[in-house]
């Protein structure tokens, strides 16, 4: 039969988490009825519609024409022998900021732009919470009390939350100009003209009191745009703002919310109306009204017991049964991307979803905690492509690197499962790529004989000019279908490839 030309498919918005998920695909269906609006559902009609696509990648992002790989590029240096645990951002009423880093030691260090620089040491036994209330980061240690950090003396000192037994506080957040503390029963608020006052009165408006429709302990409070939202064993409570000074909280269950068990499973930092959360429901959006449970293929793979990565060196998938569940953690950033990381012991990977394109990718990063990455250095305030910052163990600083030009990345794709039709095997014969950097590029062939096994083999570069973006590889290759691997710095737009049908089956 004739070659034909075909331009691959490069706008998936998503692709199976684990690859043997994914099934035999067809250039031309034929009598394929994958998708059918009578027996599918049409919820997300580009999940499984036969059609080749993607289906592995990681440091790789979606964008508007394709995808892309990212690199990493190092912010802040590690601090040699210390295990850090997690940043937070402290700022003063001027707009001055710093980072806060902990140790697993519980040693404070502060970062001004500068690097890490230790600051105190704490004996403590329980979680931190940091809230931005009138100009002031307070900062709450358990065991410790509540902390305020010294710009001007870079010492930490401490200040008292009046009205509030020390030892029962869980934690505190800001909301609506008041100070939110917490034990496992009640919320208190405090006045407004001091948000370190929390006698009731109602003069002050300072009060609180146990939470109407909690089920269970409360775990946690976090701020939301209405309010607050108070997470317990089971349910989810929101606090929305009366702007009454008397009663300014009005508390209700949130229909179809889950609990929350670990502070690291929600994402609040965002000021959007609802919370991404990985609940005791699974993973779920929650507004102030209700919950709704999103990204079921999520909740599967991160509450399953199968992890696979694959090694771009020895072009193998490698797949670890597990006897528990992956640690996780949830990120929003830059109102933009939602970030979920994840890993056997350790945060090794993270999934990426790009809000308003509604697509995925997947970053391959060891780290510790995931943030917003905002510059301290006075006067410069935009840092456009550099705000999805990881803190790894020793607490450098890695800024995803979206910069094509130039670039180093560990970029991989792996894109197919490619067949003509159901009945003859194909002859891949030659693939165009557009927008590679020739100096960090590779591009591999993978045919298989029946589906799933196959052999690896690497197509000869064509390109009249090596140091062109735009590729070409020449390949003589028979198989039921072909999956093609790229690696390195690439900024798909388009991926082309000529064939030949083979032999029928």
């Amino acid at each position: 039969m004739a070659q034909f030309a075909y331009r691959a498919n490069l706008s998936a918005k998503s692709f199976p988490l684990i690859s043997n998920n994914w099934g035999q695909s067809i250039i031309v269906p034929g009598p394929d009825n994958t998708f059918n609006r009578q027996v599918a559902s049409t919820e997300d009609p580009d999940k499984d519609v036969g059609i080749p696509q993607i289906y592995y990648c990681h440091n790789v992002v979606p964008n508007t024409q394709g995808f892309q790989s990212v690199g990493y590029t190092t912010i802040t240096d590690g601090v040699p022998g210390k295990t850090f645990e997690y940043e937070y951002m402290l700022q003063d009423a001027s707009g001055v900021k710093v980072y806060l880093g902990v140790t697993s030691a519980h040693e404070f260090y502060i970062n001004d732009g500068t690097g890490w620089v230790f600051n105190t040491a704490y004996i403590y036994s329980g979680l931190i919470y940091v809230a931005h209330v009138s100009g002031t980061s307070y900062i709450w240690v358990p065991g410790v009390g509540c902390l305020v950090y010294n710009f001007s003396t870079k010492l930490f000192s401490s200040v008292t939350l009046t009205g509030l037994d020390p030892t029962k506080i869980i934690g505190i957040c800001p909301s609506f100009g008041y100070l939110i503390a917490w034990d496992t029963v009640n919320v208190a608020w405090s006045s407004t003209v001091d948000p370190t006052d929390f006698t009731p009165s109602l003069i002050t408006g300072a009060g609180g009191g146990a939470v109407e429709g909690a089920k269970g302990i409360i775990n946690f409070c976090f701020p939301h745009t209405l309010g607050i939202f108070v997470y317990c064993a089971t349910n989810t409570v929101v606090g929305v703002y009366s702007g009454n000074a008397r009663y300014p909280f009005n508390f209700r269950e949130i229909v179809n919310s889950g609990g929350l068990s670990n502070p690291n499973l929600v994402c609040y930092e965002a000021n959007s109306g609802n919370h991404y959360a990985y609940t005791t429901s699974g993973m779920q959006l929650i507004s102030s009204s209700q919950g709704q449970t999103v990204f079921p293929e999520i909740t599967d793979f991160i509450s399953g017991l199968l992890f696979e990565d694959f090694d771009e060196n020895t072009l193998t998938f490698t797949k670890t049964t597990l006897t528990k569940t992956m640690v996780k953690r949830i990120h929003s950033i830059s109102d933009r991307y939602l970030i979920l990381s994840y890993g056997i012991t350790s945060l090794t990977h993270a999934l990426v979803f790009d809000i308003p394109q509604k697509r995925w990718g997947k970053l391959k990063i060891p780290h510790v905690d995931c943030f917003e990455y905002e510059l301290v250095t006075a006067g410069v305030f935009e840092i456009p492509k550099q705000s999805i910052a990881f803190m790894q163990t020793d607490g450098t600083i890695k800024v995803v690197d979206f910069n094509f030009y130039g670039s180093t990345h560990a970029g991989v794709i792996l894109l197919g499962k490619y067949q003509y039709v159901r009945s003859r095997t194909l002859q891949m014969d030659q693939i165009d790529v557009e927008n590679v950097n020739p100096a960090n590029f590779s591009l591999k062939l993978f045919s298989t004989t029946d589906g799933k096994n196959g052999t690896w083999s690497v197509p000869y570069d064509n390109s009249p000019d090596p140091s062109n973006l735009n590729k070409t590889y020449l390949c003589r290759a028979e198989g039921l279908n072909h999956s093609i691997l790229g690696a390195g710095t690439f900024n798909f737009t388009s991926l082309m490839f000529r064939a030949t049908p083979g032999a029928k089956r």
